[in-house]
């Protein structure tokens, strides 16, 4: 997912990764598998993805980018569904503003059932 987030060209230019970068940019984002299930064919995996900015309505405006383009996640190969679940500000502390979006996958392991 963050590599398929960082060549979408709605977010050129903002570092995609699962972990913050050791010298933060103004704007970056980051995503995490915070739960889901999974059987031998399905995973659905729960993801926070947290949209950090220099103030909290660049964050703000950086998530909405962000689910604009999570929208379309589906184009992935075995993606099938991509369920936005809820938006909210999310702030590490007072001084470090972000945006969480939570989504669920529901991806297809075709490698399994061959």
């Amino acid at each position: 997912m963050a590599q398929w987030l960082s060549e979408q060209p709605e977010l050129d230019g903002i570092p995609v990764s699962l972990d913050v970068p050791p010298h933060r940019p103004e704007r970056f984002v980051t995503i995490e598998r915070v739960g889901g299930g999974e059987t031998k064919f399905i995973d659905t995996p729960m993801l926070a993805i947290q949209c950090w900015a220099g103030s909290r309505v660049k964050a703000a405006k950086l998530a909405d980018l962000a689910k604009t383009v999570l929208e379309r996640a589906w184009q992935m190969p075995n993606v099938a569904r991509i369920d936005v679940q809820s938006t909210i500000n999310f702030p590490l502390d007072e001084s470090t503003p972000r945006y969480q979006i939570t989504v669920e996958l529901t991806v297809h392991k075709y490698e399994a059932a061959q």
